[in-house]
């Protein structure tokens, strides 16, 4: 896990406009128990040779729907966290054109600073360094070859075509502009927050303690009928529930965006 801090201090990435909802998904995640031990076990297989860091990943990404790559040297980064394409909108789906489009092969040089390549099974998962918010291409086949953007037949399609047009922009030389996915101010702070709760529950602060800290610090004066029938009882047990809900397997709506 990554060094141990404050729960009580917002988290790093507050304020941060190029925050994305993977990112914020990834997060959930890295909390969740069940998945730090089996991330841990795969960090152990990679440093002893047993398996590579590309096949460790895409293990953990098919098993979970997103994980942080299983690089030794890069555990827990979030910039190198990786989803699922059917599972992430954000994700640019590039496959082998249909003969006679008109198509080209897709040029790695043109496409800027280059973060990450990963190699899971036939798929390479190239993270595009962009300060408005990273860019996740998914290449099919091979990228020597005709390529062309594949667009799936989905209830919601617009957040993908507005991923392939970032892709567009860039490869015409222009800024990508900002992801399509990026929770507004409140929702991004209210996430971060549940974030905390899980940390401050995880390090053994009390349900009036979180209140105290997050919400009011007025509560630590409460009498305890007066913190039994405060609001901010009241809300603090629906963040925990909201929390505990999204660290457990409501991360999954964050990477649709939801």
């Amino acid at each position: 896990m990554p060094p141990e801090r404050d729960w009580r201090a917002p988290l790093n990435e507050t304020g941060d406009d190029a925050l994305q909802y993977t990112d914020i998904a990834i997060g959930y995640l890295g909390r969740n128990t069940r998945y730090r031990a089996e991330y841990q076990r795969a960090l152990g297989r990679v440093k002893r040779g047993a398996i590579s860091a590309d096949d460790a990943t895409a293990a953990l990404v098919d098993r979970w729907g997103i994980s942080y790559h299983a690089a030794p040297g890069a555990a827990f980064d979030r910039k190198l966290a990786v989803a699922r394409p059917d599972l992430s909108p954000a994700s640019i789906i590039l496959a082998p054109a249909v003969a006679g489009i008109g198509a080209g092969p897709l040029d790695l040089a043109a496409l800027g600073d280059i973060r990450a390549r990963i190699r899971m099974g036939d798929v390479l998962h190239v993270i595009l360094a962009d300060p408005d918010g990273d860019e996740h291409l998914c290449v099919c086949g091979s990228r020597h070859d005709a390529m062309a953007l594949m667009v799936p037949i989905e209830p919601a399609p617009f957040a993908r075509l507005a991923s392939a047009e970032r892709l567009c922009r860039r490869l015409s030389g222009m800024a990508a502009g900002p992801p399509a996915l990026r929770p507004p101010p409140f929702r991004r702070e209210h996430l971060l927050t549940l974030l905390q709760v899980l940390d401050g529950r995880r390090a053994g602060a009390s349900q009036r303690e979180l209140a105290a800290s997050l919400i009011h610090p007025k509560v630590r004066h409460y009498t305890p009928t007066e913190w039994t029938d405060s609001a901010e009882r009241k809300c603090i047990r629906r963040w925990l529930k909201e929390a505990v809900e999204l660290r457990d397997g409501g991360y999954i709506r964050l990477l649709r965006g939801g």
